[in-house]
């Protein structure tokens, strides 16, 4: 099953698997502190405990250090469209 989209009120695995299917995708998440969504390349993320729980967002080509965004801070996850995001984000991550 394809996760496209993750809210706060659903599960922990559900997170999981929208992390695993849309690394190093564009996405977009909406934070509970913040009006306007944050939009980033899905670097890596952490379900180690409820406190260090998160995700990583590359939020430029430019910038090799991802912003971490915490579990409890996160209202939603949903993936961008790509075709708008290609060219900013075709360059992020060389290829292995």
């Amino acid at each position: 099953m394809n996760v496209t989209r993750w809210y706060k009120n659903g599960s922990i695995d559900a997170f999981r698997q929208f992390c695993i299917q849309n690394k190093d995708k564009p996405i977009s998440v909406k934070l509970t502190n913040r009006s306007e969504p944050v939009v980033g390349a899905l670097h890596n993320y952490c379900l180690t405990s409820e406190k260090a729980s998160g995700l990583f967002l590359l939020l430029t080509d430019s910038v090799i250090h991802p912003a971490y965004y915490g579990l409890e801070g996160i209202e939603s996850l949903h993936i961008f469209p790509s075709e708008i995001m290609a060219s900013r984000y075709s360059a992020l991550r060389p290829e292995t």
